[in-house]
């Protein structure tokens, strides 16, 4: 028995058996990633005390540290100001007495430890400079001498020095 099948039977049957899956439509694109990273720097002081004496015999030396941190290669430059009291410069610095301004005493600021190299203000002259940050904390010391010789009267004496930093490409 041969069956004759129609052409639209077979279709029709196969239709069900030939059905393939739909295929899911796909788009791309690229998401650009970028991040500028500008010159940052900040500068902390600690105090600096010279402690108590009597007479002004010998130098009084005392040092502190400042700490630096700025962006990794940033070149910067720590200047420290000539301070608050009445005449002083950043060559003469003025410790002033607390309750008789009219009192002071002579102090000085250096870059290093023998106290010869004045720290001063003016960038790129008188301050403390480095080509390029590590982008860690570093220590900065800074040196101070009261100068021996000095007839200072009894009392407590202080003074305030702004520390600045300047940084970035343009130095």
């Amino acid at each position: 028995m041969n069956r004759i099948i129609s052409a639209a039977a077979f279709i029709a049957a196969g239709t069900s058996l030939l059905v393939l899956p739909a295929v899911a439509q796909t788009a791309t694109d690229t998401i650009g990633v970028s991040l500028t990273v500008e010159a940052e720097c900040t500068v902390s002081a600690a105090d600096l005390a010279f402690g108590s004496t009597g007479l002004v015999d010998t130098d009084i030396d005392a040092q502190t540290d400042l700490t630096v941190e700025c962006t990794a290669g940033s070149p910067y430059a720590i200047g420290l100001g000539a301070g608050a009291g009445v005449g002083a410069t950043v060559a003469a610095r003025l410790l002033t007495h607390t309750t008789v301004a009219a009192n002071t005493a002579a102090y000085g600021l250096y870059q290093e430890a023998a106290r010869t190299t004045n720290w001063g203000n003016t960038e790129g002259v008188d301050t403390v400079d480095s080509a390029g940050a590590t982008g860690a904390p570093e220590t900065v010391t800074v040196y101070g001498r009261v100068p021996a010789g000095q007839n200072i009267a009894t009392g407590a004496y202080a003074d305030t020095i702004t520390a600045t930093i300047w940084y970035g490409t343009g130095l």
